[in-house]
């Protein structure tokens, strides 16, 4: 009887167990990638690699779907944490490029390694000058593609986190050339990176405008539902009433913050602000 016993616990056990494994996916490629890219957003990123690599198994390499599925292997590998590869990330990559050399996916592959040229494990060095180098071929050789336009981005941020005023003018001179398209993406990082370098540069009023242009230009993402914006209001209008004396600015973004995020820390600070620069105009008012 207990043997029997046994027998059911373990076959209720294997049911249950079946129950709550993940859905199988359809054997379909096209799904299978976007399966993949589903458990990798979720950082379940064993399961991403398997639905890759079974979409590569049902693809041949002359399928952009096995592009497709070798870059999704890849920047799993790449960018999970913890059991990151970094070499088997690299290896993938330099294979779609071999694979299809003028494709999509090849372009985003070369913009990924230079990537792993910049971004380095902890306690080590980049090679600024090859890192430059590879951003600069993705500009050259793919002008006005997305992908370059990020290169171009990185490029810059490298110029900027020199600290040095000659590579730091250079940078802003370029960057402001790129914003002048009021159709470019990235204008908001691309202010951003503007605004740190006016930091370096020790010009506030510039850096303060800067700040607000990249605040206006931040691309929204409709499906998260974490965006906010009250650091940045924070940021801004500290900036416009300590560094530059612009009340009516610092004004501005402290009651953006008090009416939009009501329950934020901030909010005291903010109206311990607005007091005070009451009293330091009724203080000048008083002395005129």
């Amino acid at each position: 009887m207990l043997s029997w016993l046994r027998i059911l616990g373990a076959s209720a056990c294997a049911l249950w167990l079946a129950a709550c494994a993940a859905p199988q996916t359809t054997a379909d490629p096209h799904d299978l990638i976007k399966s993949g890219w589903n458990e990798f957003t979720l950082s379940e990123f064993d399961r991403a690699v398997a639905r890759f690599e079974e979409a590569l198994a049902k693809t041949p390499e002359t399928d952009d779907l096995h592009l497709q599925a070798l870059y999704g292997l890849a920047s799993t590998w790449n960018l999970r944490r913890p059991g990151e590869d970094v070499e088997k990330a690299r290896e993938l990559y330099e294979q779609i490029i071999r694979l299809a050399p003028k494709s999509e996916t090849a372009i985003w592959s070369r913009l990924a390694l230079a990537r792993l040229k910049h971004l380095v494990p902890v306690g080590e060095e980049p090679d600024y000058n090859e890192v430059r180098k590879a951003y600069q071929q993705i500009i050259d050789q793919h002008p006005g593609h997305l992908a370059a336009k990020e290169a171009f981005i990185y490029k810059m941020s490298t110029l900027i986190a020199s600290l040095k005023p000659a590579e730091t003018k250079q940078a802003i001179r370029e960057l402001e050339e790129f914003v002048k398209d009021p159709n470019t993406p990235f204008r908001g990082p691309a202010y951003s990176l503007i605004a740190v370098g006016c930091t370096t540069l020790d010009e506030p009023e510039k850096r303060l405008q800067a700040e607000i242009d990249s605040l206006n230009n931040t691309e929204i993402d409709p499906a998260n539902p974490f965006n906010e914006f009250s650091w940045q209001y924070w940021n801004i209008a500290t900036i416009a009433e300590f560094e530059c004396g612009d009340f009516d600015t610092a004004r501005m973004y402290y009651d953006k913050l008090i009416k939009e995020y009501p329950t934020d820390k901030r909010v005291f600070g903010c109206k311990q602000a607005l007091k005070r620069m009451d009293e330091v105009e009724g203080k000048i008012r008083g002395e005129m």
